[in-house]
């Protein structure tokens, strides 16, 4: 008897191997419902045959690892699988491990966490069985030694291909993590430029919009425990029982997300990750009447694409529509910017192309975000000359919870950590035209020189506690293309005589003392630049 059910066995584990010869893979349910149509078994009894044959070692499982309704997948002895085979497998069954292998191989083998948050629709912490976990699908690509994760200097961490189950080598590594930043910040390189055209449009409201930014690309707008590229909300209700003068309060308002790509072509993998997260929050919300208006900004999609997200009904952006065609021309500058930073010789040229750019296109008002950006890296030349041997952070995120448990967080241009002088100095860059002020104000008044000096200036020195207990000194500068009212400079000649001082700046720069300043250290074509670009037109 037991010569019979070996011999029978052997006859399963021959179809079975066959079977799997030709498709080199396939899922337990599939199996299952060949061994029913062939041999006329039950489905238990199926499971059992291929339980038997993979005990046998006459097939290969993939046991631990389940893809979808917790489902081995079955392999031919003389294959491994790998990301092509894995990609087939998930696609049906684990489409958030499809998406973001995807986006992986459009950008070349490599993905940013955050970016992996969105693609993948994960919440930030577990909530449900039934909504996706990143760490989770990592782990899983991990076992199955496809990816690994890498942080760069920026503590950017990133996913990343192994090839041919090794690490990339360093060099090569370097430059995918490089050149992929690089598109982070041209994805929201105008995002703040978007969200006040948004505003004018009477879409959003401007004051409470939160965004991802281009100094920190890898951090997105945390709304709901998702991700997104910026949330703001709206009380334009069209014909509504509650007009928009009465939307007075959150609660009767509607809640804008919005999805920008423009380093890459909008696809099907984006839209649906995106249509998933707007699914994951509304279900989220325990009664209907919170709304969402979804919008997506996009450099270049499909007509299939466009007509689907149409479908969907969810509102949608060529660039181009808001900024003009020249945009192109811009983003494709700026993303220049990444490589110049790393050649300090060329940043001049780069800014003033795309400067010229903006101004050709007659988006100076509209594009003014991205204006205070280049600004920003007009100066890290001079920065550099200054403190020729120092570490310069740029585009810093200190957060810290606040006396009320509460998270605050501020943004830093530069942070200079200099050893000769030893000092630790925080910059603040303001990129206006020449018929701007910068205000006094108070620790209160946002973009004023109070605000730095009293509010975030003080919030940033006390991250760095244990390096000015071994000997270095906090520091602060302002330096603007704008000008000071008088009290304002009354305010900085006095902290030019205070512990603020830096030993070889002073602790605030209009433009006139920028432009002096300048040209005391050669620097002729930022001069011309700021004559240029930052002056207001008449």
């Amino acid at each position: 008897m037991n010569v019979n059910k070996s011999s029978t066995q052997e006859k399963y584990n021959t179809f079975l191997s066959k079977l799997l010869k030709e498709r080199l893979f396939d899922t337990a349910i599939n199996l299952n419902n060949n061994l029913v149509d062939k041999f006329g078994v039950t489905n238990d009894y199926a499971r059992q045959i291929i339980k038997r044959a993979t005990s046998s070692k006459a097939i290969k499982s993939s046991s631990p690892y389940t893809f979808g309704k917790k489902q081995y997948v079955y392999i031919y002895n003389d294959f491994e699988l790998d990301k092509e085979s894995i990609k087939t497998i998930v696609e049906k069954h684990r489409p958030p491990i499809y998406r973001l292998l995807e986006v992986m191989d459009i950008n070349g083998g490599i993905i940013s966490y955050y970016e992996g948050l969105k693609i993948t629709a994960s919440t930030l912490e577990k909530s449900s069985t039934k909504v996706s976990c990143l760490d989770d699908i990592l782990n899983l690509l991990y076992k199955l030694n496809i990816v690994y994760t890498k942080k760069d200097s920026n503590s950017v961490v990133y996913i990343i291909y192994k090839n041919k189950n090794e690490f990339i080598q360093d060099n090569i590594e370097k430059a995918m993590m490089f050149s992929h930043f690089s598109k982070m910040v041209m994805d929201c390189s105008v995002l703040p430029d978007i969200l006040r055209w948004l505003g004018k449009s009477n879409l959003i409201k401007n004051s409470n919009a939160i965004y991802r930014n281009k100094k920190t690309p890898a951090l997105g707008a945390e709304h709901n425990n998702l991700v997104w590229d910026a949330f703001a909300y709206t009380s334009a209700t069209g014909i509504n029982p509650i007009l928009s003068s009465k939307a007075d309060n959150i609660e009767k308002q509607t809640l804008v997300v919005l999805d920008v790509l423009l380093s890459n072509e909008y696809s099907q993998v984006h839209l649906d990750a995106f249509y998933n997260r707007i699914q994951i929050n509304r279900n989220s919300v325990h009664d209907d009447k919170r709304k969402t208006l979804p919008i997506i900004i996009y450099s270049s999609s499909t007509d299939l694409i466009i007509n689907k997200i149409r479908k969907l009904g969810i509102i949608a952006f060529d660039i181009s529509a808001i900024f003009g065609t020249r945009i192109y021309d811009i983003l494709s500058r700026t993303r220049e910017l990444s490589t110049a930073f790393n050649n300090t010789e060329k940043i001049d040229d780069v800014i003033k192309n795309i400067l010229s750019s903006i101004s050709k296109a007659g988006q100076e008002d509209a594009l003014k975000e991205l204006r205070g950006t280049l600004f920003e890296f007009l100066m890290y030349p001079l920065l550099s000359s200054i403190y020729p041997v120092a570490t310069i952070q740029r585009g810093k995120t200190i957060s810290r919870l606040n006396e009320k448990g509460e998270k605050e967080s501020y943004e830093y241009d530069y942070i200079i950590h200099s050893t000769n002088p030893p000092e630790i100095v925080i910059v603040e860059l303001k990129g206006y035209h020449s018929g701007a002020t910068i205000p006094l104000g108070n620790y209160q008044t946002k973009s004023s020189l109070k605000w730095f000096f009293s509010k975030t200036l003080p919030f940033a020195v006390k991250e760095y506690k244990l390096d000015i207990g071994q000997g270095k000194i906090a520091k602060g500068v302002y330096i603007t293309s704008a000008s000071f009212w008088d009290d304002g400079k009354a305010f900085i000649d006095t902290l030019d005589k205070s512990k603020i001082k830096s030993a070889v700046m002073n602790t605030g720069y209009d433009r006139e003392a920028l432009l002096g300043l300048l040209s005391e250290r050669g620097f002729k074509n930022e001069i011309k630049i700021i004559e240029k670009f930052y002056t207001k037109k008449e």
